[in-house]
Parts: structure tokens; C-alpha cells; sequence
């Protein structure tokens, strides 16, 4: 028979050693006499009660939280169970690398962002800054509604203002400029043409706050064509990388990361490890993991690369009119070694150059055209569409604003008057444009100078694509419904062209006339179209770059150190 008597619980020592004293306390704890209900309830007694109820509520309330009702949804979703999570396939626009992702859903609301694993480029990778993204979506600034002049409007109030003053510009026949960041969306940037089209001086200016403007520029002179080479770090044996930290914050670190683990494969079938030589002259992650490290100074980066290029080319038979080059801080020896382990990995080799200096990228470019590993480890047939900015264009755009020339600016997917060196003076060149629009999703210092912001969607809110290499075209999906009245980019430009779509519809549209063409694997366009969506990305032919025979007259050796 079990003891049915009131269990006490010591909550400390003092109340252990005390035990007949705690129980005696325990007991008188509540000794007050009890207020019977009776016919001759009187009013002190019902101030008593009431008092000892109020006070009793008041300490329950400050131990239980408040009670939430929910409100259960009146048609249940099919594919939605409450408090059971759900995915996504998407991609990130953190940067202009467009890493495949998925979104983590639950009761309608993404809770978290990863790598998508099935991703051909980023192979489940994504950095913090992607994973970060999420805090954007509720962020308590963000835009909700379009403003004019500083003030909340109607996008239909926003949509007369700005046809009004374009109607202007074109009957005076004034410079439009749209100013961006690297758009790897092909679907917008063919909506901006196409927008562009309508004005007889348009312009579309691509700037990247970590300009790569060098690399495009010094392909321009020795290939001629402008473009941004794709880097198979997992396709090479030997990587000599001068100053470039790859792994870090160059270009596409989850990318390049992913392709470099790949090449260091101990575990692979058959076993693999690339030698991996760095010249840099601080220390930086990617250096941090290199077979052999060399601390050189930045001036001298131009001397050792032209050093490096003399003994490829007396291997290669090569002829060069240089003149004598200057001693630097690296030992011959040194030298000499690496040129022999780069000239035994022909084809299998990767030079890299993170400066934004155009000789010293053309003779990167020489250095690996030596090697002979464009084709194999540099594509620059099925290029990179990460960065694609010019800093030569950004120059003449500045001109034009500081003259006052452009009587409208557009401005998407940036904060120049941030990002630039010179951002007080773009500011103030701002001023002097008629016509200023912005499309931003939250303020900064470029849209307060605007007359017309258009609050855009958060990437989770809308749909989007984006090629960021030539072959592999992505796809980013809504996961919520907006949380305020935006509109995209493309839609935007619909309107104001005249002919209003939804963002689906001009994404679909685009996918069926100029993506679908590119595959082989679906007859239907609706089952490729389905099969993409649920994937995130499609893998199709590329479109090749038109590229000519290597340029040796661009090259120009540095023979001394800066």
C-alpha cells in the first residue's frame, strides 16, 4: 500500500537542516481564515475577496505566457502540414555568383537557407552572406510601399509621374542611362534592352563595388572579347595564384572552393592533389592553404610574373624582344622550380592574378596561354557572367553626370553613392539629373537622392533567373507571399513600356522562346519547365563566345618592380 501523505522537496540545504522548522513555514503559509459566502456577505468581505482574487491573477500572469489562438486556415493546402517544414529550390542573390539554394519553409514563413547539393556550379555551397539573406525578408526598413518626393504614393500615382517626365525626355530626345550592378538574370537584362529600345541616347552602365573590370578588359586585347573567363580550379594539377584569394572573396569563393576541394581529393578514385603555390603579400585565407607561400610585395607582383613568363616561353619556343629584367626577392631557384612543375602540367594548370591592373592580367593571360590551358582549365568559350562591370563606362557616366547630360538615371541592384571611391561627388552629380529613379528594396544613400523609389520584392518574394555561367541557368521561386505592395524590376518596365505582365508570365515566356530551345532531355516545355522549378537550375547548351587567335602584341612585360 503506497503512502498517500503530501510529499515535501528540499529546494536548498537550509530548508534540509530545518526540516521541522521549513514544514512548520510551510504550513502557516496560507493561515488565513477563509471568507464564507453567506446571506450576510458583507462589503469588507467582498473588498477582501476581490482583492485576494486581483492580486492572484496578477501573479499568474507573470509566470504564463498569454494565450494565442490560432486561426486554422479555412482550405488546408494539400503539401502543407502545420509545424512540419517544407523546401524550396532556389537561388541566391547575395552576389552576383548565384548559388543554387534551398529555402526552408514552415507554416508559410522561410526559417533558414542552405546550398542546394544538386547544383552543377556550387555543388551544395553557400556563404554566410547568401544564408544571411534571409534577415533582408524581415527586415522592419525595408520598402513596402513606392514613394515620390520622399512620400508614400500609388504605384498608379508613381507609374504618371515617371511617364509624364519620360514623355519629356523623348520628345527632347535626352541621354537615359541605366546604371546597375552585374545583372546575371537573363531575363532582365533583356527586359532593360528592351525598355531602352523606346529612347533614341540609352545606355546600360554595369559597375561591381569589387570591380574584376581588369580581367574582362585584358581579355578584350588578347582574345578579342570582352569576357570574364570560367576558373576550373578542379581540372588543374598545378595553381600558381598571384595575390587572388579565391577561396575567400574573389569572384565566387563557393564556387572556386567547391572545384579546389574537389582537385585535393585524397580519398578519390584515383587519389588527388594539386600543388598549389601562392605569392601574396598578406596573409589571406586561400594562402593560409597553400603547398608553399610566398610573401612578395605588391609592386612586385608584375616583375615576378614577367620572371615566370621568360622561362615558359624559352621552354615553349617562344621568342621574346624583352630587355633585361630586374633581380626580385624571390630566388631563381624558386622560380625555376615552379616553371618546370607548370610546363610538366600543360593543359592542367591554373594562373590566377587578383590585381585590377590591366598589364598584369594580359600577362596572366600569356602566362597560361603558354601553358596552353585555355580550353581545359580557363573557359572563356562558355564563359562566367559574375562580374561584368566596367570601369571605363562608370568613367564616362560620371563625366556625363558632372556635366549635366543625363536627363534620366535609372538605378538597380546598387548604392553607388556608397559603393563608389568618390561617393560625395556622385551624390552631389545626382542632384543635377531630372529624372531620377531608384528600385530598391530598402533605403540607402543612393535612394534618398531620388525622386521616384520603387520598392522591389525581396528575392524569397519573387520570381527571377539568373546564368551565372554560360550553360547552367537557374531558378528562383517565391516562398512567401510579399509582405508589402512592391513590384519587380521586370514588371515595372512592363507597365511603363505598355504592356503589363506579371513577372511569371515574362519568365515563363522568356524560358519557353529562349531556354528551352538549348535542351535536348524534354519534349514538352511544361515538363521542362516543371522539371526546372522543382531542380532550381537547367543545364543547357551554352551559347559560345566569338573569340580570335591570342594577341602576342598586347603583351608588355613589367621589367622592373613598381
Amino acid at each position: 500500500m503506497s503512502d498517500s501523505s503530501p510529499k515535501h522537496y528540499w529546494k536548498s540545504p537550509e530548508e534540509r537542516d530545518a526540516q521541522e522548522k521549513f514544514l512548520d513555514a510551510a504550513r502557516d503559509e496560507f493561515s488565513e481564515p477563509v471568507v464564507a459566502f453567506s446571506d450576510g456577505f458583507g462589503r469588507r468581505d467582498f473588498l477582501k475577496a476581490a482583492g485576494f482574487a486581483v492580486a492572484a491573477a496578477t501573479l499568474t500572469g507573470c509566470n504564463r505566457a498569454p494565450v494565442e489562438k490560432a486561426i486554422p486556415l479555412l482550405v488546408q493546402p494539400e503539401d502543407i502540414v502545420p509545424g512540419k517544414a517544407y523546401f524550396y529550390a532556389s537561388t541566391c542573390d547575395g552576389c552576383s555568383a548565384a548559388c543554387g539554394m534551398l529555402v526552408k519553409n514552415r507554416d508559410s514563413r522561410p526559417i533558414k537557407l542552405e546550398g542546394n547539393p544538386e547544383h552543377p556550379v556550387t555543388r551544395g555551397g553557400l556563404c554566410a552572406v547568401g544564408q544571411a539573406t534571409l534577415l533582408g525578408l524581415y527586415d522592419a526598413s525595408r520598402y513596402l510601399q513606392p514613394q515620390m518626393q520622399g512620400k508614400q504614393t500609388t504605384w498608379d500615382e508613381l507609374d504618371r509621374g515617371v511617364a509624364a517626365q519620360l514623355q519629356t525626355v523623348r520628345a527632347n530626345k535626352g541621354a537615359v542611362r541605366f546604371l546597375t550592378g552585374s545583372i546575371t538574370s537573363p531575363t532582365t537584362r533583356a527586359q532593360i534592352r528592351a525598355f531602352l529600345k523606346n529612347f533614341s541616347d540609352a545606355r546600360h552602365v554595369v559597375y561591381d563595388p569589387l570591380s574584376s573590370s581588369a580581367i574582362l578588359d585584358a581579355h578584350e586585347r588578347t582574345h578579342g572579347a570582352r569576357v570574364l573567363p570560367r576558373y576550373r580550379f578542379d581540372r588543374a594539377e598545378v595553381i600558381v595564384s598571384f595575390d587572388t584569394d579565391f577561396l575567400g572573396t574573389w569572384i565566387s569563393p563557393v564556387e572556386f572552393t567547391a572545384a579546389y576541394r574537389a582537385g585535393r581529393d585524397p580519398d578519390a578514385k584515383p587519389p588527388r592533389m594539386s600543388y598549389h603555390a601562392q605569392f601574396e603579400s598578406r596573409m589571406s585565407l586561400t594562402g593560409s592553404k597553400a603547398d608553399r607561400r610566398i610573401r612578395v610585395a605588391p609592386g612586385e607582383l608584375g616583375l615576378l610574373m614577367s620572371q615566370l613568363a621568360q622561362r615558359l616561353a624559352r621552354k615553349a619556343g617562344v621568342s621574346l624582344a624583352w630587355s633585361a629584367l630586374q633581380e626580385s626577392s624571390v630566388p631563381a631557384k624558386l622560380l625555376d622550380e615552379l616553371a618546370n612543375r607548370l610546363w610538366e602540367a600543360r593543359g592542367k594548370s591554373l594562373i590566377v592574378c587578383g590585381e585590377q591592373d590591366v598589364q598584369l592580367q594580359v600577362l596572366c593571360n600569356f602566362l597560361n596561354h603558354l601553358l596552353g590551358n585555355y580550353g581545359s582549365t580557363l573557359d572563356i568559350e562558355k564563359p562566367s557572367f559574375q562580374r561584368q562591370g566596367s570601369d571605363r563606362e562608370l568613367a564616362a557616366l560620371l563625366d556625363e553626370l558632372h556635366a549635366g547630360k543625363v536627363a534620366a538615371l535609372f538605378i538597380y541592384g546598387g548604392n553607388p553613392a556608397f559603393d563608389l571611391p568618390a561617393g560625395d561627388e556622385f551624390a552631389s552629380a545626382l542632384k543635377k539629373v531630372p529624372l531620377l529613379v531608384s528600385f530598391a528594396e530598402r533605403p540607402d544613400e543612393t535612394s534618398a537622392l531620388a525622386g521616384f523609389v520603387c520598392a522591389v520584392p525581396h528575392r524569397l518574394e519573387s520570381w527571377d533567373d539568373a546564368e551565372s555561367v554560360a550553360g547552367v541557368v537557374s531558378l528562383a521561386q517565391p516562398a512567401i507571399r510579399p509582405l508589402g505592395n512592391v513590384r519587380p524590376l521586370v514588371e515595372t518596365l512592363a507597365v511603363w513600356m505598355g504592356a503589363p505582365k506579371s513577372s511569371y508570365d515574362l519568365l515563363r515566356e522568356r524560358w519557353q522562346k529562349e531556354v528551352f530551345p538549348r535542351q535536348k532531355s524534354e519534349k514538352s516545355f511544361q515538363a521542362f519547365w516543371d522539371r526546372s522549378v522543382h531542380d532550381g537550375f537547367a543545364a543547357v547548351e551554352a551559347e559560345k563566345t566569338r573569340l580570335q587567335p591570342f594577341k602576342l602584341a598586347a603583351v608588355q612585360p613589367l621589367a622592373a618592380a613598381k
